[in-house]
C-alpha cells in the first residue's frame, strides 16, 4: 500500500495565508487610522495650548496699554508687540501650518482664531464636533468661545 505524498507534507494552504493577510490588512488599517486621529488631537491640543499663550499675553498688554493691539498686521504684526510678555517666541502659525487670524476692535476686545487643519474660516467646534479638526477654534478676550472641550 502506497501512502499518499501529499499527506505527509506539512504547511499552511493557500487559504490560510490569504485569511492571515487580511487579517493583517485590516488590524494595519485600523492602526494608522487611529495614529492619524491621534497625531491630529495632538496637533489640535497644541494649537489651543498656543493660543492660551498668545491670549495671555495680549490680556498682559491690555492691562499695561488700556487697549488691544491693532489688528491692521494681523499676527504678525503682535510679534513684535507681544515679546516682552512672552515667555517664548509669540506663535504665528498653527500646528497644523496655517495662520492664526487675529482681529480686535481697537477697544479691549480681541480674538484670535485657528481656521484648524484645512486652513479654510467655515464652522467653529464645539465638543460634539470635538473629532473634526477641519472646524475652527476660536479665543476670544481670553475665553475659549468654541473649542473642543
Amino acid at each position: 500500500m502506497s501512502k499518499n505524498p501529499r499527506s505527509d507534507q506539512k504547511g499552511f494552504t493557500l487559504i490560510e495565508l490569504l485569511v492571515v493577510v487580511a487579517v493583517l490588512g485590516i488590524v494595519t488599517g485600523i492602526a494608522v487610522v487611529k495614529y492619524l486621529d491621534a497625531l491630529d488631537k495632538a496637533k489640535q491640543r497644541a494649537t489651543m495650548a498656543d493660543m492660551r499663550s498668545v491670549s495671555r499675553a495680549l490680556e498682559s498688554y491690555i492691562v499695561d496699554n488700556h487697549i488691544a493691539p491693532n489688528d491692521s498686521g494681523g499676527v504678525a504684526s503682535l510679534e513684535a508687540m507681544l515679546i516682552p510678555y512672552q515667555i517664548t517666541v509669540v506663535p504665528v502659525r498653527d500646528h497644523w501650518g496655517n495662520t492664526y487670524e487675529y482681529s480686535s476692535n481697537n477697544f479691549d476686545d480681541y480674538t484670535l482664531q485657528s481656521f484648524g487643519k484645512d486652513g479654510a474660516d467655515g464652522a467653529d467646534i464645539s465638543f460634539a464636533t470635538r473629532m473634526d479638526f477641519n472646524l475652527d477654534i476660536v479665543i476670544a478676550n481670553g475665553v475659549f468661545r468654541s473649542a473642543p472641550e
